[in-house]
């Protein structure tokens, strides 16, 4: 049982320091090349806007001393929060999703810290409708979490077939 942990963390790491990496490498791309819009596919623009909320731009317009505390207070809850869970649970999936959590709390936190926003740059729109531009941190965290929660819905499914096949 000891090697599990050890490589449940090991997969924690290198999976947030990929994604750290990729996010702030996309970032820079996007300051470089998308300061206009650029058409990729119908439903898909690439161009950056800066954020000073948290997702989505959600209290971007608080006072300044709160905003601060909160932009900061949450991804270092997230980083903790992911690495507690994943060495909790001990398995690689689990250690893989909340590395993307916290992969991507890295790589926005980072951008609060040192630009204080966010760069987000990725447009999804149908017609005249758009989601709010997000960027590969948001979307390694919803990945993540969306993985996990997946994970725990799927064995729910299988505890109950247990409970319900005849013995």
């Amino acid at each position: 049982m000891e090697g599990k942990p050890a490589k449940a963390s090991g997969l924690y790491f290198l999976t947030a320091l990929s994604v750290f990496v990729l996010d702030l490498t996309t970032k820079e791309l996007a300051e470089r090349f998308f300061r206009e819009p650029v058409d990729v596919l119908p439903f898909l623009k690439l161009y950056l806007i800066h954020n000073k909320g948290i997702a989505f731009g959600l209290f971007s317009d608080i006072g300044e001393p709160f905003r601060t505390l909160m932009l900061i207070v949450i991804p270092v809850l997230a980083l903790g929060i992911t690495y507690a869970y994943a060495r909790l649970e001990g398995d690689r999936f689990t250690a893989f999703c909340m590395g993307l959590v916290a992969g991507g709390a890295l790589g926005n936190l980072f951008d609060r810290l040192f630009l204080g926003k966010v760069r987000d740059f990725i447009h999804l729109h149908v017609g005249e409708w758009y989601w709010p531009a997000f960027n590969v941190a948001d979307s390694a965290i919803s990945i993540g979490v969306a993985l996990l929660i997946l994970k725990h819905f799927l064995a729910k499914r299988s505890l109950k077939d247990l409970r319900n096949t005849p013995r």
